[in-house]
């Protein structure tokens, strides 16, 4: 199936889930994603912040528990660049001011935050709608993360978050889209590498 259709499927998927099946869905990704990452003795972690409005999977909740298991936690958010399609990646530490960008997504304010370079970043949770059993995912289709990728480092682990399993292939992948390490979902972990 190629994006467009997944793209059209997955977020009406999300969308029509309780917020039973949410809560539900978001405890499982977060005790996953903790198991996952728990075992790193120092971990700076690059994570998107959820869109409430389109259930997006509540990475609060993952920085919180993550910030209890794993000691040294530097942890880093991004910023999109108006009028481009480029990220800024800043510091988010308990006390960061947070506003809502035109999309209803939580970013730092520039001018209290620390910018870093994508350069310091272990590990990147990758927000998607879909992904499949080759580690390719669905977006929204604006590009920025795949853009963001191909400035980490080569050992950067590449770490995706769903509420739901894979599905088999996603037919219109282009040599701009940088596959998945590992996904994870509530069943469990799957991996690509």
């Amino acid at each position: 199936m190629d994006k467009t259709s997944l793209r059209t499927i997955f977020l009406e998927k999300r969308m029509t889930m309780t917020q039973g099946e949410v809560a539900d869905k978001n405890a499982l990704i977060t005790r996953n994603t903790v198991e996952f990452l728990k075992t790193w003795k120092s971990l700076t972690l690059h994570t998107f912040l959820p869109q409430q409005h389109k259930k997006e999977i509540d990475t609060f909740r993952i920085i919180s528990a993550l910030r209890v298991h794993v000691d040294p936690l530097t942890i880093v958010v991004p910023r999109i660049i108006p009028g481009t399609r480029q990220l800024h990646h800043f510091i988010l530490l308990p006390d960061t001011t947070l506003t809502e960008n035109k999309w209803g997504i939580p970013e730092p304010v520039p001018s209290t935050s620390q910018e870093v370079s994508a350069e310091i970043v272990d590990v990147v949770l990758v927000p998607l709608l879909a992904f499949d059993r080759s580690g390719y995912r669905v977006g929204y289709g604006g590009g920025y993360y795949d853009r963001f990728l191909a400035l980490c480092r080569t050992d950067t682990l590449k770490l995706g978050l769903s509420f739901f399993e894979p599905t088999d292939d996603i037919s219109d992948t282009d040599p701009f889209d940088i596959p998945l390490d590992y996904c994870i979902t509530p069943l469990g972990i799957h991996r690509f590498i």
